[in-house]
């Protein structure tokens, strides 16, 4: 999918807040994923020391570079995935605008599936996790289709996951943990450990 230039990503980046706002997502939500989509992690040592930097503003060499256009789309791409998740907030016709120049595909409430697990995910459940977070731990995840790619953070490659799934996939590609997994189930099989009546 082609995306805005950076000039259209920032009036849609700008726009669509306030927009998820008046839709009833809290604004605590909002900024764990603009966190998550525009800064790095916190790692304090080793080879890539960076402390929530601005990703665009890392070497590009970093794991966690990112351009600005990028940072900023996916943040949208997030967004937009959440309304179709299970319970999703409603949708407005200028949301669905701007969603529709970041999404390969139309939003459809009740839609969203974990790409690993294929388990739905849940908007309560995400809204509850961010009022009333865990330190250390999060239901949904940003997860990688690809976390070999280089650099990772890009707007194709991002998506909603649960926790579960993203510990399942480690650094594997989304392709190589599916079939681990058909694999590990016919080990099962083959055992006689499972077997279907």
């Amino acid at each position: 999918m082609i995306y805005p230039e950076l000039e259209q990503v920032r009036i849609d980046f700008t726009d669509i807040k306030p927009r998820l706002r008046a839709a009833g997502m809290p604004r605590k939500l909002i900024t764990s994923i603009e966190t998550k989509a525009l800064r790095t992690g916190r790692k304090t040592t080793g080879e890539h020391v960076t402390n929530r930097a601005s990703r665009w503003s890392v070497d590009p060499a970093h794991p966690q570079y990112a351009t600005e256009r990028d940072c900023r789309a996916i943040f949208i791409i997030l967004c937009g995935m959440i309304f179709e998740f299970t319970n999703a907030l409603t949708l407005t016709d200028e949301m669905r605008v701007i969603f529709s120049r970041y999404l390969p595909n139309a939003v459809v409430p009740g839609s969203y599936r974990d790409s690993l697990l294929q388990e739905t995910l849940d908007f309560v459940t995400m809204r509850e996790d961010a009022l009333d977070p865990t330190h250390g731990h999060s239901v949904y995840h940003i997860g990688h289709e690809d976390p070999t790619l280089l650099p990772r953070h890009q707007p194709g490659n991002v998506a909603w996951r649960t926790a579960r799934s993203n510990l399942i996939q480690g650094n594997m590609t989304l392709r190589e943990a599916r079939i681990y997994l058909v694999k590990m189930i016919g080990r099962y099989f083959e055992l006689g450990e499972l077997n279907i009546e």
